[in-house]
């Protein structure tokens, strides 16, 4: 079945004059992604897929191979940050002049409007990056405004605007999961009570970065500890995810913080020539 499946979608980019087919992507690079091949005995967070440990073996043996390698990181949160991070931290501020601000959740467009620019021009190094419109981040907002905590989502602001941010998300799977024994309506019913009565424990950091100008001032580093500080007062653990397996000061610095490697994603590709 898996191999037919991949048949048919060969002929049919093939067709449209395409060379190679990867992913998956759902629909891009910027929603839910890859197959996970790690940590497959537990339920993922907020907008990180889940398959059964079998779908890699499916895809290898349907042609497709390995492209790149996508980590999740486990961080508890209930610990004292190291002094080095407190050291590091407060040197930047003070050298830098440097403020970091919350999402203002009553000017949620003009607020969007930053995070598109922002997005596009922070992440552009990323591998397979893809840019993401307008139109769809204001579609996005209801939904954001629904689920999101305000004091989860950062701007880093220097010379008197913002050149990054920060994004993470309390992670709602821990409702849906706990939900899922019920049917139909009554699911629903359940999920959007839960909602407002269940502790959620856990967030996920979803995005970070960085105006490329400014990269070399330790703002990444800053933005990092302050999500992982807020994020202490009403969370347990914070999943960062999903990072590059080559992207080192992310990595690094969830280790620093006391984190481990949770689970890992793969991204495959097959050559269609």
């Amino acid at each position: 079945m898996a191999q037919a499946l991949v048949d048919a979608a060969t002929e049919i980019l093939k067709s449209k004059g395409l060379t190679s087919m990867r992913g998956p992507y759902n629909p891009s690079i910027n929603d839910d992604c890859g197959i996970l091949t790690e940590g497959c005995d537990r339920p993922t967070y907020v907008s990180m897929p889940w398959n059964p440990a079998y779908y890699a073996s499916l895809a290898r043996s349907a042609g497709l191979e390995t492209v790149r390698t996508l980590y999740a990181w486990e961080v508890p949160l209930q610990r004292e940050t190291p002094e080095r991070v407190n050291r590091i931290v407060n040197r930047i501020k003070r050298r830098d002049k440097v403020t970091v601000r919350p999402i203002n959740m009553k000017n949620i467009e003009k607020e969007m409007e930053i995070i598109h620019r922002l997005y596009n021009q922070c992440l552009d190094r990323n591998w397979g990056f893809y840019p993401i419109a307008l139109e769809d981040l204001l579609h996005a907002a209801d939904d954001l405004k629904a689920i999101a905590n305000p004091e989860l989502i950062l701007f880093v602001c220097m010379d008197g605007r913002e050149v990054g941010f920060s994004l993470a998300l309390p992670n709602v799977n821990e409702v849906f999961h706990a939900s899922r024994g019920r049917k139909g309506i009554f699911r629903f019913l359940e999920m959007a009570l839960r909602l407002q009565v269940q502790k959620i424990k856990t967030d996920r950091l979803c995005v970070l970065g960085v105006e490329p100008a400014y990269r070399d001032k330790g703002l990444s580093a800053l933005l990092f500890f302050e999500s992982f500080r807020v994020a202490k007062a009403s969370y347990e653990v914070s999943e960062v995810s999903w990072v590059e397996a080559n992207n080192v000061e992310i990595l690094e610095g969830a280790e620093l913080m006391g984190g481990h490697r949770s689970r890992t994603y793969e991204l495959f590709e097959k050559p269609l020539a």
